[in-house]
C-alpha cells in the first residue's frame, strides 16, 4: 500500500465516522478521536500497513487557520470584551501554571531534563478551541459559560505556542532568559493581533467594492490561510492573527456582503469546518494510536497518568479557588464568579487535542543533546494527556452536567422564541414610523405588519405581497430592523451562533427574494 492509498484510506474512514457521529450524544471530536485511536492501534499491529507520515507543520496550516477562524467568527464580541478579565485569567495565567505543573510532574516521573519537561508542560497546556466549541454546543451551559470557554481556547494557544518556542530554544541551543522570553511573548502576541486587525480591515475594504458570490466566498476561505503564513513569516502570532482575522470579519460582513453571499459562505464554510474537524480529529487519533502502541512501555505509562492527573487536577484547583480570590480583592464586577457547580464543569472542560499533538510531532530529535530519548517521550506522555483529558472527560462531561443540573437543554428553545418576539417589535416599530412618514406607504407598510404577526422572524411570503420596485423601502428596512436585533443580541452573548445564523439565513432568504436573486447562489457552484 502507498502512502496515496493510504491516504484515501483515512479519508473514507473519517467520512464513516462522521456519518456514525452525527446522531450521537457525545461530543464528535471524542467520538472521531476514539475512532482515530482505535484505527490507529490497528493500523500499526497488521502487517504490510505503511506508517502514517504527517509533517505536523503541515498539521497546523492546513487545519488551525479555517477552525479558528470559524470559532472567532462565531464568538460574540460584546460578551467576549465583558469577560475578557476571566478569559485572560484563563488564557495565560492557567496555561501557564498548568506548564509549570506539567513540567515539575514530568521531570519527576518522567527523567526529562528541565528544559524539555518545560517544553512539554507548553505542549500540554492549552486546552483545544475546537474541542471546546463541540462540547459546549451540546451541555446547555449558560452563555456567559460557553463564551468563556471558547475565548479561553482562542487564546491560549498563543501564550502556549510562544513558551513551546522558548522551552525548545533552551533545550536545543541551550540558551534561556526570562528576559529574552517575556520580549519574545511581548512582541509574538500584539504583532500578530495588530497584523489580523489590518488583514481584516483590507478584506473588508476589498468585498465592499465587490458584488461577486464566488469570489467573496473564495476570498474568505483564503484569507486565513495568507494570515496564518504571513504572522508565521514576521515572527508574529499566528493564531492570534488568524483570530483577530475571524472577529473582524464577523464585525464588518453585514456591511460588506450581499445576502447571497452570507447564505453561500455560511454553506461553504459549515461543509468545511464539518469536514475539517471530523478529518483532523480522526488523524489525531490514528497518529495518537499508532504513537502509543509504538513507544508503549509501563514507566512511560504511570508517567503518562501523572502528568495527565496533574493538568486535570491543577485546572478543578485553578477554577474553584482563583475566581473567589479574584472576588475577595474587590473584582467582582468585573469577574462575576459561577457557582460552584459552575465552576466544576468549567474546569472538567478542558479537552487536549490536534494542537498538542503538532507540537509534539514538531519537536525535533532532542537525544542529539539531551540524555535519552526525549522526543519520544515527550510525544508519547502528549498523547496519554490528549487521552486522558479529551477523551476521559470528554465523555463524562455531558453526564456530569446533568447530574449537577447546570446545563439546560430547553434554553435555546427560548431564546429563538425571545429572539423572534422582539425582532418582530422591531420590525413593526420601524414599519409604523414608515406608515406616518411616508403615506404613500401607508397601505403596503400594513400589509407587510400583518405578515410580521403571523409569527415567524423572516417574512417569508415576499413573492405574494409582490416585489415592485415602490414595495422595496418598507420591506428592507423591516428586514433589516429584524437583522439588527439578531446582530444585538448575538454579540451580547445573549443567543448562541448557530441559532443567530440560522435566523439571519431567514432574513437573507427573504432579501434575496425581494430581489429575485435566488439564482445568484448557483454561482458558487456554477462559476
Amino acid at each position: 500500500m502507498t502512502q496515496l492509498d493510504a491516504a484515501f484510506v483515512v479519508l473514507a474512514l473519517t467520512l464513516a465516522a462522521a456519518l456514525g457521529v452525527r446522531r450521537a450524544s457525545a461530543p464528535a471530536p471524542v467520538l472521531l478521536a476514539i475512532v482515530g485511536i482505535i484505527a490507529g492501534v490497528a493500523w500499526h499491529l497488521i502487517p504490510g500497513l505503511p506508517p502514517l507520515i504527517v509533517p505536523p507543520e503541515r498539521v497546523l496550516f492546513v487545519f488551525l487557520p479555517p477552525l479558528l477562524a470559524t470559532a472567532a467568527y462565531s464568538l460574540p464580541l460584546g460578551a467576549f470584551r465583558r469577560d475578557l478579565l476571566a478569559i485572560g485569567m484563563l488564557a495565560v495565567g492557567l496555561v501557564l501554571v498548568t506548564m509549570a505543573a506539567a513540567a515539575v510532574v514530568a521531570h519527576e516521573a518522567a527523567g526529562l531534563s528541565w528544559a524539555a519537561a518545560f517544553a512539554l508542560g507548553a505542549i500540554v497546556a492549552p486546552p483545544d478551541p475546537v474541542a471546546a466549541s463541540a462540547v459546549a454546543e451540546r451541555t446547555g451551559l449558560a452563555h456567559r459559560l460557553v463564551i468563556i470557554l471558547e475565548g479561553e481556547g482562542l487564546v491560549n494557544d498563543a501564550i502556549a505556542i510562544v513558551a513551546y518556542a522558548v522551552a525548545l530554544d533552551a533545550v536545543m541551543l541551550g540558551d534561556f532568559t526570562w528576559k529574552g522570553a517575556l520580549l519574545e511573548t511581548a512582541r509574538a502576541v500584539p504583532t500578530g493581533v495588530l497584523l489580523g486587525w489590518v488583514i481584516g480591515r483590507g478584506v473588508a475594504a476589498l468585498r465592499r467594492r465587490m458584488d461577486d458570490v464566488p469570489i467573496e466566498v473564495a476570498i474568505t476561505l483564503f484569507v486565513p490561510y495568507l494570515t496564518w503564513l504571513i504572522a508565521e513569516r514576521t515572527g508574529a502570532s499566528g493564531v492570534l492573527a488568524v483570530v483577530t482575522l475571524g472577529i473582524m470579519l464577523r464585525r464588518h460582513e453585514p456591511a460588506t456582503s450581499s445576502a447571497a453571499a452570507r447564505i453561500a459562505a455560511h454553506t461553504v464554510w459549515g461543509a468545511v469546518r464539518f469536514g475539517s474537524t471530523a478529518l483532523v480529529f480522526v488523524l489525531l487519533g490514528l497518529l495518537g494510536g499508532e504513537v502509543a502502541t509504538a513507544g508503549f512501555s509501563w514507566p512511560l505509562a504511570r508517567a503518562g497518568m501523572y502528568v495527565t492527573l496533574a493538568v486535570i487536577v491543577i485546572r478543578l484547583l485553578w477554577m474553584h479557588t482563583v475566581p473567589h480570590a479574584l472576588r475577595a480583592i474587590g473584582l467582582e464586577e468585573h469577574f462575576p464568579v459561577p457557582t460552584r457547580r459552575e465552576l466544576t464543569v468549567l474546569g472538567w472542560s478542558g479537552g487536549r487535542g490536534v494542537v498538542s499533538l503538532a507540537l509534539a510531532l514538531a519537536v525535533p530529535a532532542l537525544g542529539l543533546v539531551d540524555p535519552g530519548d526525549s522526543r519520544r517521550t515527550i510525544i508519547f506522555l502528549t498523547v496519554a494527556v490528549i487521552v486522558g483529558t479529551l477523551i476521559v472527560q470528554g465523555m463524562t462531561l455531558l453526564p456530569l452536567v446533568r447530574r449537577l443540573g447546570v446545563g439546560d437543554p430547553e434554553r435555546e428553545s427560548r431564546d429563538e422564541l425571545r429572539t423572534r418576539a422582539r425582532a418582530r417589535r422591531a420590525a413593526l416599530a420601524t414599519l409604523d414610523r414608515l406608515a406616518r412618514t411616508d403615506r404613500a406607504a401607508a397601505d403596503y407598510c400594513g400589509t407587510l405588519a400583518a405578515r410580521i404577526r403571523e409569527g415567524t422572524l423572516g417574512i417569508a411570503s415576499v413573492g405574494a405581497l409582490g416585489s415592485r420596485r415602490d414595495d422595496e423601502r418598507p420591506l428592507r428596512a423591516a428586514l433589516d430592523a429584524q437583522r439588527r436585533v439578531v446582530q444585538e443580541m448575538r454579540d451580547a452573548g445573549h443567543i448562541g451562533h448557530n441559532l443567530a445564523t440560522r435566523l439571519e439565513t431567514e432574513i437573507d432568504a427573504d432579501e434575496l427574494a425581494l430581489r429575485g436573486e435566488f439564482g445568484r447562489l448557483t454561482d458558487v457552484a456554477g462559476g
